[in-house]
């Protein structure tokens, strides 16, 4: 009895061991017997505790060591990567993942500055620290139940002959090792295709003499406004839409007050769960931009963007991020070509309010603010007078934890410094979130959308100037983590174009966009990096292929 106890045990640990290197599996919903069938690095770390346990003293210490450090080290990488799936729907990539613990450190302690850099290596090291002796702790373990059994050196040399050949002739295409290169050889070198130059090669020439230097635009006033974390789930899942249906509708209403047509559709967004400045990347230069490593090469390539396509046509490019970025941001003219940039980490606004979540500023006072600036820009003697504006803002209020929501505050001159917030304590909406999970995302996200869309809606209503017949577009930068998207979901994000002019509408909805705000495209939906492509056809007017010319 004691002796099946003890292989009992053994057995146990044999499962400890494989669970945690296949947790990337199991965890994120591939199957709970991926943790009971032994994966090849399993054999290999049990065959050392084997070998472990036939030996004695400073030999078996070593043994011990090495296949902890092995098992310690296939385990972090087997969580990181449980993570990043079920979280951001991708592989672990530590060339362009592990520099991202900087910028955790922020999410978690705020503006620390200097001391976030220094932390870093700390950080990582005391990941690996616990991990090293855990797997050592369990190694050792497993090793003085083998010994137990007092195995003798043939039957140790038997099992580690068996297990070679098995790891041989057996193919194990899910083994950890197979995901650690793949991380290791993401994000080589990639091509990248100017939009803008391939799409003047297939240009078809405009019917009459263009008056602008966009014809199918005329040169109009563009509004752009990201959402975050605005995905397929608030469409796909009835339980969600349910509840944001209403404020769908008020935009909608709006929209249509003020004459204005809508039409929708679906992109695939490169990212899920985070990293929104990918989704950015990708939108706004026409490129498949899923990776750090990817976006890094964008530096050295010779590509056109949104902003610098219309800045050439004679635009003011502007753009406003009241926190998506931390510190200064470079990219904005050196990547994207942004006449003006308001950072909120940079200085650029007065705002003395609380935090809310992950935002440092709300939507509503950072698009109040903008709408400011904007103002003096146009005023007689501005950078930006009789010029059209392409604004671009990239919302956060609906960045996760989604855990407390502001108010939204009807009279938007008494937003002032931002400081009425604290009076208003008593209203900012609170839900049971955290950046590990909660009782309440659900709740918090579908609040979070609708204040997004509450601040949209009313700046639209009250403060743009709809006799310029400006083009307003709104899309989100990609779908939450789970459980918020569903499982296995389709990574797409909703878009939303607005019009007075019935031909723009007409040219989008030759690239499959719907009338209405609720797209009804079924997936596959087309990539978020071909929506450049579709703009530069709609601003110059080109006839898509197949389509007959509207009357």
């Amino acid at each position: 009895m004691r002796r099946i106890l003890l292989c009992g045990t053994i057995l146990a640990s044999f499962l400890v061991i494989n669970g945690s290197l296949t947790v990337h599996r199991w965890l994120t919903g591939d199957g709970w017997w991926f943790a009971l069938v032994p994966a090849a690095e399993t054999i290999v770390i049990f065959l050392l505790a084997v070998i472990a346990a036939a030996l004695t003293g400073r030999r078996r210490l070593a043994v011990v060591i090495g296949a902890a450090v092995m098992y310690g080290t296939l385990s972090v990488y087997a969580f990181a990567e449980s993570l990043f799936q079920f979280i951001y729907a991708r592989s672990f990539v530590p060339a362009a993942d592990i520099p991202m613990v900087r910028g955790a450190l922020l999410l978690l302690f705020g503006q620390i500055g200097d001391l976030a850099t220094i932390l870093k290596p700390v950080a990582i090291g005391l990941i690996l620290v616990v991990f090293w002796s855990a797997a050592a702790v369990v190694i050792w373990f497993a090793a003085r139940l083998l010994a137990r059994l007092n195995p003798p050196r043939r039957t140790v040399g038997v099992i580690a002959a068996a297990s070679i050949m098995l790891l041989a002739v057996v193919p194990y295409p899910t083994v950890l090792s197979a995901t650690v290169v793949s991380g290791l050889a993401a994000g080589g070198n990639v091509e990248f295709e100017d939009v803008v130059r391939a799409a003047t090669v297939n240009e078809v020439e405009a019917t009459e003499e263009p008056l602008y230097a966009f014809p199918g635009i005329m040169d109009r006033d563009i509004y752009v406004f990201v959402i975050e974390a605005y995905g397929y789930a608030a469409f796909s899942r009835p339980e969600l839409f349910a509840q944001l249906e209403p404020d769908f509708r008020r935009f909608e209403e709006v929209l249509t007050r003020a004459g204005y047509g809508i039409t929708s559709n679906f992109l695939l967004a490169p990212v899920a769960g985070g990293f929104s400045w990918l989704a950015e990347a990708t939108f706004l230069t026409g490129q498949w931009i899923n990776s750090q490593p990817v976006f890094e090469q964008l530096y050295e390539a010779p590509v056109s963007t949104i902003p610098s396509f219309l800045l050439d046509g004679g635009y003011f490019t502007f753009t406003v991020k009241p926190g998506t970025v931390h510190g200064s941001w470079p990219e904005g003219w050196d990547l994207f070509r942004f006449k003006e940039s308001m950072i909120a980490y940079d200085g650029d606004f007065t705002y003395r309010g609380p935090w809310f979540s992950f935002v440092p500023i709300t939507d509503q006072f950072a698009i109040h603010a903008a709408h400011q600036r904007l103002r003096e820009l146009r005023a007689p003697g501005g950078a930006a007078e009789h010029r059209p504006i392409f604004a671009y803002y990239q919302l956060v209020s609906s960045h996760t934890p989604f855990n407390r929501i502001p108010p939204y505050i009807e009279e938007w001159d008494l937003l002032g410094d931002g400081s009425i917030y604290h009076e208003l304590s008593d209203q900012i909406l609170t839900f049971d979130n955290t950046w590990t999970g909660g009782t309440q995302l659900e709740e918090g996200y579908v609040a979070s959308i609708s204040y997004v869309f509450t601040v949209i809606s009313e700046y639209i209503d009250r403060f743009l100037d709809h006799s310029r017949n400006p083009i307003i577009i709104v899309f989100g930068d990609h779908q939450a983590q789970r459980p918020i998207r569903e499982q296995n979901a389709h990574l797409s994000v909703p878009i939303h174009v607005a019009s007075r002019d019935p031909d723009i509408l007409e040219r989008f909805a030759q690239h499959g966009f719907t009338s209405g705000v609720r797209g009804e495209q079924p997936p596959p939906h087309p990539r978020m990096s071909e929506f450049f492509r579709m703009f530069v056809d709609v601003a110059r007017n080109v006839q898509v292929a197949g389509h007959d010319a509207a009357d």
